[in-house]
């Protein structure tokens, strides 16, 4: 409650700040509406030696307007959302994600528990963060063994960098939307002297459970053929009544006889009838009696029973038109400084972020014990919730020395406390409280002749504390240190990048006596674990012509296990499953080469890339078939051989004709397989030829149009139906194809020296009912129906 009323005000206060300046600046005369826009030069910008894939400014992220993380960057090719709800999404890499793709903010890793547990969303506040850089397949060299499929990097301006000429500047946003509920930013920079750089921001967002366009539930939850496992993923009760053909046993059990009414066996009428001539009783062999209701010479394929279904109960009650339980309430604050000098700047910062949303999911809070007489009616489902909280404090500088040795130093530190919690309705099941600290060193060579070159090191450590007689992970450790270089040979027309990295990677599982552990495998014997990893690399640019490009590249990558991996042991209420660790399990290790090439000519810009990753070792959490009481499915992570591989392909075109018009066109296509190249019997058994819930192709179009104060966005993406499905044990269903429609167009305008802009925007255009191949909750929940938002933002 305290946060909360702290971000209130501080939003109030920045309104006024607002109303102030506007007052002062009311006098001023400007030129054009150009001055809206602020054009920050830092004078540390430099293009890192290890360029992105891909970079995405703060306008383009305004067009976006996502929710989340993954919802954002699931435009670019190659990338797709896991959807875990409305409220958690996390980046899909090439179908690689969780531990294996890498968040960080300014270059430092953001080790929260969403890699764990899909239904923590990701710790950042989106209103906060200038750009993303995104890394796909090679950033393993930069960042480690969990950027194993690539690495998200947030570049935010906690800590500025910048000294602005004016004394105050900044934004500040009201926004509401008919499916989306309500938001509102404040980001305020402002400068002190002629050296000192700060900066304040903060969020608030709110809403009611989602509007979707039909069921919550995929038809296959209502369909009398579904399996036992698939019910327990859609969270239905399937009622039956199975009849036994008696004319097709020759002989009654003598054992069942005599043992009909002994209460240790718990032998009931069905278990009379058999195929068997005899029975064992006692050490003796005795002759079983005739059936006189069988009838020989019947044909071979008579069904031994007949199952009707007589009818499908949800799990919990659902409207037709309602997401369940997709509520959501998040707010943050953000404030730092910075001391800026001629070739230097020193900082420090503070981040301070909670939420509280919802799962559209049921689960038990405790489980029902096995009886003869139990009533499944009787069982009683409450919704999941979450609720998350961290404080963050940072620490940056940067010095450049301006010498042939050495280009710049740079150091970054940050320590984390936060608190994590899965609820079933308001009872709190689990809490992990948890204490990170990471830093980061790296020192830019100067150029000599062709060679350039960063080099440097990384660490973290994560002290995880649990309470909760029912929380699925034990108290644990993790310490991780590493040391790289990337140097950069540049033989124009061709440049040729070698890295290499070494990992120390440490994992302990610290149980208490209250821990509980399930009847699973569960983390074996908790043992300490140690890994090395190497990773290298090989990248060669050739620059065939002023326009065109040729690149090929060969990854070697190393990941360990994470706590989840190795520790886990019991109900794991957020993804509705029993989860269980195995500490026998090796380091991942893969092998990727990828070749592309592109044009860039007057305006058009086109891309195409291959890969193939080869995996030895490639982690999962795999079926095994069972269920427990209450409807979890048990699950425990294995590892076998994996390849993927997969096609993306870009095209965009930009035009400019007169003053303030601009247009432009883009398009890409993107394809990716998950596929077992194993010899592992079990893993052909539950899973298949390929992992399922593997992202689908798709392929989208983005048109946009800038005509003086008017700009308008408007993009179409295509979802295909899979044809690459692996297997729940039973084959895995595919999800109806759907297209996705959004819209935006915003007006720009000054009043009293201060710029505005109105803006309004739509996603899901066409209503459609859509459901994500790869999201673990398709069957539960769609993604959300149409929404048309109203906003404007005040430019200081």
């Amino acid at each position: 409650m305290l946060f909360k009323n702290c971000v209130q005000i501080a939003f109030i206060v920045s309104l006024l700040s607002l109303s102030n300046n506007i007052y002062a600046q009311a006098k001023k005369v400007q030129d054009s509406i150009r001055t809206i826009s602020l054009q920050a030069a830092s004078i540390f910008a430099k293009e890192p030696l290890k360029s992105p894939s891909k970079e995405i400014n703060r306008k383009d992220l305004d067009l976006i307007q996502s929710r989340t993380l993954g919802e954002t960057l699931s435009h670019i090719p190659g990338i797709q959302n896991s959807y875990f709800g409305p409220n958690s999404g996390a980046p899909v890499i090439r179908s690689l994600s969780g531990n294996r793709v890498k968040v960080l903010s300014n270059g430092l890793s953001i080790n929260d528990l969403s890699g764990m547990s899909p239904n923590l969303n990701i710790h950042i506040d989106m209103d906060n963060v200038l750009g993303i850089d995104v890394y796909k397949g090679n950033a393993s060299i930069l960042f480690g063994g969990k950027a194993i499929a690539g690495a998200i990097n947030l570049k935010d301006n906690t800590i500025p960098s910048v000294l602005s000429s004016d004394k105050l500047h900044g934004k500040v946003i009201v926004e509401t939307g008919t499916n989306s509920g309500a938001r509102q930013a404040v980001d305020i920079n402002g400068s002190i002297k002629k050296r000192w750089a700060w900066h304040f921001g903060g969020m608030n967002h709110s809403n009611k459970d989602l509007k979707i366009p039909g069921n919550t539930k995929a038809p296959i939850a209502y369909d009398p053929k579904i399996d036992h496992l698939t019910q327990s993923l859609a969270q239905v009760h399937v009622d039956t009544e199975t009849t036994r053909n008696l004319t097709l046993y020759p002989y009654i059990s003598k054992f069942v006889l005599d043992n009909m009414d002994n209460p240790e066996w718990g032998l009931s009428e069905a278990d009379l009838y058999t195929f068997q001539e005899n029975s064992a009783i006692n050490g003796v062999v005795v002759p079983n009696p005739m059936n006189d209701k069988y009838i020989p010479g019947q044909d071979p394929n008579t069904p031994l029973s007949t199952t009707v279904v007589k009818g499908i109960r949800d799990y919990a009650p659902v409207e037709k038109g309602i997401m369940p339980n997709s509520h959501s309430e998040s707010r943050g604050a953000n404030i730092g400084t910075s001391y800026i000098g001629d070739n230097f700047y020193v900082g420090v910062g503070y981040r301070g972020l909670e939420g509280y949303y919802g799962i559209p999911g049921f689960a038990q809070s405790t489980k029902q014990e096995h009886t003869h007489d139990a009533v499944v009616s009787e069982i009683e489902y409450s919704p999941i919730n979450t609720r998350t909280r961290s404080n963050t404090l940072l620490f940056e500088g940067e010095f450049r020395p301006r010498t042939a040795l050495i280009s710049s130093l740079k150091v970054n530190y940050m320590t984390q406390f936060s608190d994590d919690r899965e609820l079933v309705g308001i009872y709190m099941v689990n809490k992990f409280d948890t204490r990170r600290h990471t830093g980061r060193a790296e020192i830019e060579q100067g150029v000599w002749k062709f060679l350039s070159g960063t080099s440097g090191f990384d660490f973290s450590s994560m002290k995880m504390k649990g309470t909760g007689t029912l929380r699925y992970l034990p108290n644990n450790l993790s310490r991780e240190f590493g040391a790289f270089t990337l140097q950069r040979i540049d033989f124009k027309p061709v440049q040729i990048n070698l890295g290499y990295r070494h990992d120390w990677i440490a994992k302990r599982a610290m149980p208490d006596e209250t821990y509980k552990r399930s009847r699973g495998l569960s983390g074996g014997k908790l043992s300490a674990r140690d890994f090395g990893l190497n990773h290298f690399n090989t990248d060669l640019l050739w620059n065939m012509s002023k326009v065109a490009y040729f690149k090929a590249s060969f990854i070697h990558a190393e990941r360990a296990p994470d706590v989840n991996e190795l520790y886990a042991g019991n109900d794991h209420f957020a993804i509705m499953l029993e989860e269980n660790g195995d500490d026998r399990l090796d380091k991942e290790i893969a092998r990727t080469y990828e070749l592309g090439g592109g044009i860039n000519f007057d305006g058009f810009r086109i891309a195409v890339s291959h890969y193939r990753t080869a995996f030895e070792n490639y982690m999962y959490l795999a079926h095994t078939g069972l269920s427990r009481a209450g409807g979890f499915l048990v699950k425990e992570w294995r590892s076998s051989d994996t390849e993927i591989n997969g096609w993306e392909a870009e095209f965009s075109y930009k035009s400019t004709w007169g003053k303030g018009r601009t247009w432009g066109l883009s398009s890409f296509f993107d394809l990716v397989k998950n596929e077992n190249t194993s010899d592992d019997k079990l893993r052909k058994w539950a899973e298949g030829d390929y992992m399922p819930n593997l992202p689908t192709s798709r392929y989208s179009f983005t048109s946009t149009v800038g005509f003086k104060k008017i700009d308008l966005n408007l993009s179409f993406d295509r979802f295909l139906e899979q044809r690459y499905l692996g297997k729940n044990i039973n084959p895995e269903p595919s999800m109806p194809a759907y297209s996705m429609l959004a819209a935006r167009i915003t007006y720009q305008t000054m009043i009293k020296g201060v710029g505005f802009e109105y803006y309004m925007f739509g996603n899901n255009l066409l209503n459609v009912e859509a459901r994500p191949q790869n999201s673990f909750l398709k069957y539960l929940a769609p993604l959300p129906g149409r929404n048309i938002s109203f906003g404007i933002k005040a430019l200081l």
